[in-house]
């Protein structure tokens, strides 16, 4: 497992710590739960735009082939 080392002005770290108590997990939990959370919608974002790209360029039955293939990809 990596190790990373973050500098955060202390009024940040405030509000992760309180939020990570209001969760009952430590900060380094509800920190990596917090930058998980933003990895997967960025994934989504990047499928989304993906798909419509798809869509604006291909038929409707190519379209619906490429959304599987992408699904499949997902796992």
């Amino acid at each position: 497992m990596a190790r990373m080392t973050v500098r955060l002005p202390d009024s940040l770290h405030e509000v992760l710590s309180s939020r990570a108590e209001a969760e009952g997990v430590s900060m380094n939990q509800f920190v990596v739960y917090a930058l998980s959370q933003v990895a997967a919608l960025d994934s989504l974002r990047r499928q989304t735009e993906q798909f419509e790209a798809l869509r604006n360029r291909e038929s409707e039955q190519d379209a619906e082939a490429a959304l599987k293939e992408i699904l499949a990809e997902r796992g």
